[in-house]
C-alpha cells in the first residue's frame, strides 16, 4: 500500500493527447505547485488535505502551460562542458516562481525555470559560466602572476567570437568565458600565454621560449583549443 507522499502515476488528457504525471502530495506545499522535470516529467505537487478532483481541475486549466512547456524542452539531456569533462544540464519549469534557479549537483546542472521564461537552456548554461569564470579565472591568474614574478593590474572576463585571452601594456589581461569548457591545464596555458605578453607584445622566438619556460607542455595544450 502506497503511503500519502509516495509519487504516484496518472494521465491527464490534453488535446486529444494522454500525457502520464506525478501525482505527489506533500506535508510542506501550501499551494498546488505544477512542474516539468527533464524535460518531460509532468509533476503535480498537492498539499495535504486537498482533494484530487480539485488537483485534477487545477491541472486541466494548465493544459496550454503544459503543452508548450513540454515542448520547449525538445533539448534537454544535451551534453556541455566544464572544465574539460561533460556535465548534463537539465531544465525544469515551475509555476510561482519569478527568477531562474541553478544550482549544479555532482555532474548535473539543473535549471530551475518560472512559467514563460524565454531563455534557452544553451544561454543559461552560458550565463552560469560566465559567472563561474568571473572568480576562477582572475582568481587562478592571480596566483600565477604571483608565483611567476608578474605583475598585473586588472583581469576582465569578455565574450569575444575569436580571442581567448589578451594583454595590454598597462598590465590588464582579459580572458573569454569559455575557456571554462576546457581543462584547467588549458586554462592555465592561455593565461600563461597573456602574462608572457606582458613583457614581449608580439609573437617572436623571445615570446615562445619565455612560454615554454613557465609551460612546457603548451604546444600539446594550444592544440586542445578550438574557436
Amino acid at each position: 500500500m502506497k503511503k500519502i507522499t509516495d509519487p504516484i502515476i496518472r494521465k491527464v488528457r490534453i488535446y486529444q493527447e494522454e500525457i502520464p504525471y506525478i501525482l505527489r502530495y506533500s506535508k510542506k506545499a501550501k499551494y498546488l505547485r505544477l512542474q516539468i522535470k527533464s524535460g518531460k516529467e509532468l509533476e503535480l505537487i498537492v498539499p495535504r488535505g486537498l482533494e484530487l478532483k480539485e488537483a485534477e481541475n487545477f491541472l486541466i486549466k494548465k493544459t496550454e502551460w503544459i503543452k508548450k512547456h513540454l515542448k520547449k524542452n525538445g533539448d534537454n539531456g544535451k551534453k556541455y562542458l566544464l572544465w574539460g569533462r561533460e556535465i548534463r544540464v537539465s531544465q525544469s519549469y515551475q509555476l510561482f516562481i519569478k527568477r531562474h534557479k541553478i544550482y549544479f549537483s555532482g555532474n548535473e546542472l539543473k535549471i530551475v525555470s518560472p512559467s514563460g521564461a524565454n531563455g534557452s537552456i544553451k544561454n543559461l548554461y552560458e550565463n552560469w559560466l560566465k559567472h563561474l569564470s568571473k572568480t576562477y579565472i582572475p582568481q587562478r591568474t592571480s596566483g600565477l602572476a604571483e608565483k611567476l614574478g608578474f605583475k598585473i593590474n586588472k583581469v576582465t572576463i569578455r565574450s569575444q567570437k575569436t580571442r581567448w585571452g589578451s594583454a595590454s601594456a598597462r598590465g590588464n589581461l582579459s580572458f573569454n568565458f569559455r575557456l571554462m569548457m576546457y581543462r584547467k591545464e588549458v586554462i592555465d596555458y592561455v593565461i600563461i600565454h597573456e602574462l608572457c605578453h606582458l613583457r614581449e607584445m608580439n609573437h617572436s622566438k623571445k615570446f615562445w621560449l619565455n612560454v615554454e619556460k613557465y609551460c612546457p607542455n603548451y604546444k600539446s595544450l594550444r592544440h586542445e583549443l578550438k574557436m
